[in-house]
């Protein structure tokens, strides 16, 4: 199974060049899902989500989306009354979606919140509700690999360009931890990033990889070019493509493969 993960589109403040090469990156790989990690769009516009409902709609795979602090509407009462409704409207209703394959589990949720205790709104919030889905979804899954994905990253290296914060995000590493999760998928900071944790539940130890994506397409620039990850599975192994926008296309910088630990039993 083959998924490609983006992250930070940003329509309304995106390279078109780019994102016409992403495009046609993504259609030629035949990738079997896509999955989006927020920042839709810029500025919440119903302009921008009428582009990515376009960009979208040229994939012929499914394609799993999170929202973003950016797919909130700006100083304004939409904020407040509706904070959702545009990205409801264009792109889909569901913000903590689900997707199980015989291969891959995946749970999403939504860090994105229309207020925060803290003077930058542009940060995240985990809820104990949203926690306790994540358990219960895991709870059920039979497949070998189990996928989780938000906007805001949990880590927090010193390569990171932002310093940021995700509320009781300790309580989320904890549920993480638990329900022994495989793989971590988030964007936020446009920057291209993988760490391992390793977590000892139960008397067994179970490896965590944190993987950020950076900007997909977007003029935002921080520390590294567009670009996008690329995540091929095996039943046993999972090899992790970063890739970085270069002289026009998209081309591997760094790969990581990871391979399960076989149960004795």
């Amino acid at each position: 199974m083959k998924i490609a993960h983006i992250s930070d589109l940003h329509f309304g403040a995106h390279d078109q060049t780019v994102c016409d090469i992403l495009l046609a990156h993504i259609l030629d790989a035949e990738v079997d899902l896509v999955i989006a990690s927020g920042d839709i769009t810029q500025s919440s516009t119903d302009a921008e989500f009428a582009q990515a409902q376009a960009f979208f709609a040229r994939f012929p795979m499914p394609v799993f989306m999170v929202p973003g602090n950016h797919d909130l509407p700006g100083m304004d009462l939409t904020r407040f009354i509706n904070p959702f409704g545009r990205y409801k409207r264009f792109l889909t209703e569901d913000l903590n979606p689900e997707l199980a394959t015989p291969l891959v589990h995946i749970k999403g949720i939504n860090t994105a919140r229309r207020i925060l205790p803290h003077w930058n709104w542009a940060n995240g919030s985990v809820s104990a509700r949203q926690c306790r889905q994540v358990e219960e979804s895991f709870a059920v899954s039979s497949a070998p690999w189990r996928l989780f994905v938000l906007h805001h990253p949990l880590m927090s290296p010193k390569e990171f360009p932002l310093d940021i914060t995700v509320f009781n995000s300790a309580e989320l590493l904890k549920t993480i931890a638990e329900t022994q999760i495989d793989i971590v998928l988030a964007g936020h900071q446009h920057h291209a990033y993988i760490e391992t944790r390793q977590e000892c539940v139960m008397e067994e130890d179970h490896m965590t990889l944190f993987v950020s994506a950076s900007t997909a397409m977007s003029t935002r620039i921080r520390r590294q070019p567009q670009g996008f990850n690329m995540l091929h599975f095996t039943e046993t192994s999972v090899r992790i493509d970063m890739l970085r926008y270069d002289n026009g296309a998209f081309m591997i910088f760094e790969a990581l493969t990871h391979t399960k630990a076989v149960d004795p039993a």
